[in-house]
């Protein structure tokens, strides 16, 4: 993730909506549920005492460039705080991967929080939830943990009380296929194979069974941190992943600014591009109503999208911390109903989207 340019912070805040819960978007209308969701006491997201604004910490990180303190991207931390990602099962149930007191928080849909776990020891190590990059749900009900500096991804019965498999080797980076560096997305297909994007560190997409086992890679070269590129099954920094009713994989290539879509076996398609910085793209349970919904760090918006050709069907937000704003928004689910769930890193929280016509 990388800081917003104040230039673009102002173009944002002009196009703020006028006011009120109800959004002034572009093409459909989506407004704002308030107080969603409920959490009970002692329970947060992300840091217990909340980061900084945006200005703040624009001021902070000029300071610290100015010191030669240029880790972290631009002087912000390695580590943002908050809520790393969003998923949604079959049952409409929101997973949060949540850099906070519990890795993984999960909520129905009124916004009840259900269960909340993660916070164990799996395979000798327990969960840095400040570490953490997403995660994913699959058809069973098991949860995937991206533990992102760890270079590793677990995957846990639905209870979260039991490790069931790891993906990459703790502590050690690699290109290799049974190494990560600094993961970043997951996908978890019907037959139990998983897409990973290997996106931080190196640049490559994996394709793995359901046992973990390397069945294919995509990237430019060895997939490797310098093998950056701009073609076809080339990456800068593959980020997320979402899938669709035939199980065509739409994966972020973020610095790329674009969407590039594979079919299940892991073989390139083709692309979408629009003025967008996609840092999170999610198609519903369902997947066969030719949307898709994304996270887009330009000017901190949602988009609802088409998927046949990048046609921008809905799209609301701007940087900030008020109603309907985002700051360094890096999740987006979609439940049955239509609802949009959104969540931003520093503004450590979620919100809840419906559209204008809805009784919800």
């Amino acid at each position: 993730m990388r800081r917003v340019a104040i230039g673009t912070l102002a173009v944002a805040l002009m196009l703020a909506s006028a006011g009120g819960s109800r959004l002034a978007a572009q093409g459909e209308q989506y407004r704002l549920v308030p107080n969603w969701p409920t959490l009970p006491a002692g329970m947060w997201f992300g840091l217990k005492d909340a980061p900084p604004p945006p200005a703040e910490r624009e001021a902070q990180a000029a300071a610290r460039r100015a010191r030669g303190q240029t880790g972290g991207g631009g002087g912000l931390p390695t580590n943002q705080p908050g809520i790393s990602g969003l998923a949604i099962d079959k049952n409409d149930r929101i997973f949060v991967f949540n850099r906070g007191p519990k890795p993984v928080m999960i909520f129905d849909t009124a916004g009840k929080l259900l269960q909340a776990g993660a916070d164990g020891e799996y395979n000798g190590k327990k969960i840095n939830p400040d570490w953490e990059h997403s995660g994913g749900v699959d058809w069973d009900g098991n949860v995937y943990i991206i533990e992102r500096d760890a270079h590793r991804i677990v995957k846990l019965n639905p209870a979260m009380d039991t490790f069931l498999m790891q993906i990459g080797v703790t502590m050690e980076k690699g290109t290799d296929a049974t190494h990560l560096d600094l993961p970043s997305g997951i996908a978890i297909l019907k037959n139990g194979n998983i897409v990973v994007t290997d996106g931080y560190g190196n640049n490559r997409a994996i394709l793995y069974d359901k046992t973990g086992k390397f069945i294919k890679q995509v990237g430019k070269g060895a997939g490797g941190p310098a093998d950056k590129g701009t073609g076809p099954g080339e990456w800068i920094l593959p980020h997320k992943i979402a899938v669709d009713a035939q199980e065509n994989l739409y994966i972020v290539d973020r610095e790329n600014k674009r969407i590039q879509i594979f079919d299940k076996d892991l073989n390139y398609k083709r692309e979408l591009k629009n003025e967008w910085n996609p840092w999170d793209i999610h198609i519903s349970r369902k997947g066969t109503e030719g949307v898709g919904y994304m996270a887009d760090h330009l000017l901190e918006r949602v988009h609802k999208f088409s998927l046949a050709d990048g046609t921008l069907l809905a799209t609301w937000g701007s940087q900030g911390l008020g109603p309907s704003q985002f700051d360094w928004v890096h999740g987006v689910v979609v439940d049955s109903k239509g609802a949009v769930y959104a969540a931003d890193t520093y503004g450590q929280r979620i919100q809840k989207f419906v559209p204008a016509t809805s009784s919800r």
